[in-house]
């Protein structure tokens, strides 16, 4: 290096100039690249995501949770009204699509869901369903269920009494109450029934089309045997029968004891064979099998 600084001035001029201006771009490209150098981040070692850095992370305070242990608001579950929700959102608690349909089919019929206990009243839907959803039920103001207005006597008395509550007296000894003609106010009456059981009783009755027989309120799971004693089925009741060949999808398909399955199945074989002429040729069908018959037959006419 002595002896090039030495020999440099024995260069020419001209030489002399280009060995400087190498020599001054050599320096400007070493300064760049050291700052460029210097402002590159430091390498990062990679994360090794096993299970423990994942439980690792799910144990921090702002760190994700594992995936199995998400909660429900953590998942993006938000209040919804059973009278608005659409399917996505049902499916989505994961309920099984065949339930939703029937859901929105029997909502489609005019049904008012007042309270997440009503959704039970699905055709298909069981207690789980419901207790999965109840947390997330919102009814709206809309839909709520309204209180009813108190008779005249009602309210009279309530007066007299200094605003003390019209309490619902109960038989004191057995009496018989046709389960198709009692409303919910003489339902309360029986010892053992309050206002669930009797609303429940009726809705039954209504998607029925009426009782034929006493032993049918033990298929209403919250009733108990030893209240079928209380009732009794007048013998001049006449049930509502669904027209088969002529009714709807929603009519067939709401009615307790045709399942969604078994009426896309009816109404298939409607359109290619012609109509139902009778229970024999139902039974041809495969589609009710001899006890599920049994049942239905008093609800069904073929004409």
């Amino acid at each position: 290096m002595k002896n090039l600084f030495k020999n440099y001035f024995y260069f020419r001029k001209s030489d002399r100039r280009v060995i400087v201006t190498f020599g001054c771009i050599a320096v400007f490209a070493i300064g760049v690249l050291m700052i460029v150098d210097g402002r590159r981040p430091s390498p990062q070692p990679s994360p090794v995501m096993g299970r423990e850095t994942v439980q690792d992370v799910g144990n921090e305070p702002d760190g994700l949770p594992i995936v199995g242990e998400m909660s429900a608001e953590q998942r993006g579950y938000v209040s919804f009204d059973p009278n608005t929700v659409d399917s996505l959102t049902l499916i989505g608690f994961g309920i099984k699509p065949w339930k939703v349909k029937n859901f929105l089919h029997y909502r489609a019929a005019g049904k008012v869901f007042r309270s997440a206990e009503d959704l039970g009243d699905t055709y298909g839907w069981t207690a789980e369903d419901v207790q999965r959803l109840s947390p997330y039920v919102s009814v709206g103001t809309a839909y709520q269920k309204r209180k009813e207005t108190p008779r005249f006597e009602e309210r009279k008395e309530h007066k007299e009494e200094g605003a003390k509550p019209v309490e619902t007296k109960k038989f004191h000894t057995l009496t018989k109450v046709d389960v198709n003609e009692a409303d919910t106010s003489m339902l309360r009456r029986i010892p053992g029934i309050g206002e669930k059981i009797s609303v429940a009783i009726v809705r039954y009755r209504q998607r029925l089309g009426g009782f034929h027989s006493v032993e049918q309120l033990r298929e209403i799971s919250i009733v108990s045997p030893e209240l079928l004693e209380w009732f009794t089925v007048s013998s001049s009741a006449a049930v509502q029968k669904i027209h088969l060949n002529k009714a709807s999808f929603q009519a067939l398909n709401s009615h307790p004891y045709i399942s969604y399955e078994q009426t896309k199945a009816l109404l298939q074989y409607i359109r290619l064979y012609g109509e139902v002429k009778d229970e024999e040729t139902l039974l041809a069908t495969g589609i009710f099998t001899k006890e599920e018959m049994e049942k239905l037959r008093p609800y069904i006419a073929y004409e």
